[in-house]
């Protein structure tokens, strides 16, 4: 276990400044350089990691490891970029330090918490009461503040008193935190979703962990994804989606990793893909059970080692966070071998699943309907809420949604466009197979149950063919022909 030093750089006190206010070299009186003239040798630490928080601070740090290990010859010091926004955000200054100390948790930590902002400090407190890691808080007094032979380093105590202080604090902040979170497009959550936006809430503190969302097309797999990137302390970053199954193999691998000029016949420009343009924010990946398995292996690699290989370029790396979404079933397409169990375990940490619609209970679907009829409206600038007639509400209540959240907020788009805001909407006015929903089921054929079947998947998959043929495990020629077959018998009875 190596007993490894960490701070931050003093970027206005472990330098001097020269008469323009440059850069005018290291202050050997800084907190950094006077923990190694006193106490670095004195406490037994074997390594020294410097921290800044502003790749332009990056010239700073190294001038100071150099400064330092020309004093003290055959001392480790290393610096790190820890890229922070806002160094007086305490929650993305505590999830950035949190996510690295527990990368680094087989080391015993001499946290020295002297340098920094007064929140960089408070984080480290926050750390290391509540991680449970081998930390130490080492803060340090300047000579010129001391008494003849005093010491100035003094390890800070963490003393607990009889009032749980800090879990009343957290308990606090976690509540305030979950009231925020039970709201669904500004109006609150239902109970069935409320659950699984406060694990989402949770998931969102931790900054690496990628995430596997679960649920049946049109459950709202995406604005789950980005609450857990807006919750989270990459919010300021971007936020990009993109559905895995829509694409082939080739043009998913250059929209995901990007290619040079000339990689390929039409590749006019270098183009970078979504792994990059999302730097620094987070990366959805919709349907990434119909990945094929060589897109697969590229995916892993960028989960293991934070680096993507553009078409024709060289390596680079990233920082993004993977949010994955899948309405596959996963553990069965790694026993069948069409996806690979180390993919599924490294996006697997953290999941969370969506509830399909007709789950829900009574209240909670009219809630929500309610909510979708006065969203629509102001979407689609309407002057008032459709009036919906007490059968055609009962119609809509009742009837299963198989595309769920999606298949009402499209049906409810529909009845606007189509219908005046002023009239009263009967349940004729709705779509055959709500005022029917048993009327296609009624044949025993099986000619009959496939075809009704095919249809339904294709209308979930919004008519791409290629994912219907992927959710149904059928070629996609094969889908194509089936429906030809359809399309000629249905010519055939007219």
């Amino acid at each position: 276990m190596t007993r490894l030093l960490v701070s931050w750089i003093a970027y206005n006190n472990d330098f001097l400044r020269n008469e323009k206010g440059g850069f005018g070299g290291v202050n050997p009186d800084g907190p950094n350089a006077d923990f190694h003239q006193h106490y670095f040798e004195a406490e037994g630490l074997q390594k020294h990691t410097l921290l800044y928080a502003d790749a332009r601070q990056e010239n700073h740090a190294e001038h100071l490891a150099n400064y330092l290990r020309r004093q003290h010859p055959g001392r480790e010091i290393g610096t790190e970029l820890l890229p922070l926004s806002d160094v007086i955000d305490l929650g993305e200054v505590k999830t950035k330090v949190e996510t690295w100390l527990l990368t680094h948790r087989e080391h015993e930590l001499a946290l020295f918490f002297s340098p920094g902002t007064g929140i960089m400090q408070l984080a480290w407190y926050i750390c290391h009461t509540t991680l449970g890691l081998h930390t130490r808080l080492l803060q340090t007094r300047a000579a010129k503040h001391l008494a003849a032979g005093q010491s100035g380093l003094t390890e800070i105590q963490e003393e607990r008193s009889a009032t749980p202080v800090t879990a009343i604090i957290r308990e606090n902040r976690l509540a305030t935190r979950a009231a925020d979170s039970i709201r669904y497009q500004g109006h609150l959550l239902p109970a069935a979703l409320r659950a699984v936006y406060e694990r989402a809430d949770l998931v969102a503190q931790t900054d690496r962990v990628t995430v596997l969302i679960r649920g049946e097309s049109g459950t709202g797999k995406e604005q789950l994804a980005r609450y857990v990137h807006e919750r989270s302390a990459r919010a300021g970053k971007p936020f990009l989606a993109l559905n895995c199954a829509a694409l082939t193999d080739s043009v998913l691998e250059s929209r995901l990793f990007g290619y040079q000029k000339g990689a390929f016949t039409g590749a006019e420009k270098t183009t970078p893909g979504v792994f990059e343009l999302a730097e620094g924010g987070t990366l959805l990946l919709d349907e990434i059970g119909d990945v094929s398995p060589a897109v697969q292996v590229a995916l892993l690699r960028v989960l293991q080692e934070g680096e993507i290989q553009p078409v024709g370029g060289p390596p680079q790396k990233v920082n993004v966070r993977v949010v994955a979404a899948t309405n596959a079933p996963l553990e069965t397409r790694c026993r069948e071998g069409r996806f690979r169990w180390d993919l599924y375990y490294r996006l697997a940490v953290a999941e969370l699943e969506l509830p399909p619609l007709r789950t829900w209970l009574r209240p909670e679907r009219e809630a929500l309907l309610n909510h979708l009829l006065d969203a629509k409206r102001e979407e689609l600038a309407r002057p008032m809420v459709l009036t919906l007639a007490s059968s055609t509400r009962q119609q809509l209540l009742t009837y299963e949604f198989p595309g769920n959240i999606r298949e009402l907020e499209n049906l409810l788009e529909t009845l606007y466009v189509f219908h005046p805001a002023e009239g009263l909407i009967e349940p004729g006015d709705l779509p055959l197979r709500l005022r029917e929903p048993a009327a296609t089921g009624n044949s025993l054929r099986l000619a009959d149950v496939e075809r009704e079947h095919l249809l339904r998947v294709l209308a979930l998959k919004n008519n791409v063919k290629r994912q219907a043929a992927l959710a149904l495990g059928i070629d996609e020629r094969t889908l194509a022909a089936k429906l030809r077959s359809y399309e000629q018998l249905t010519e055939t009875n007219l």
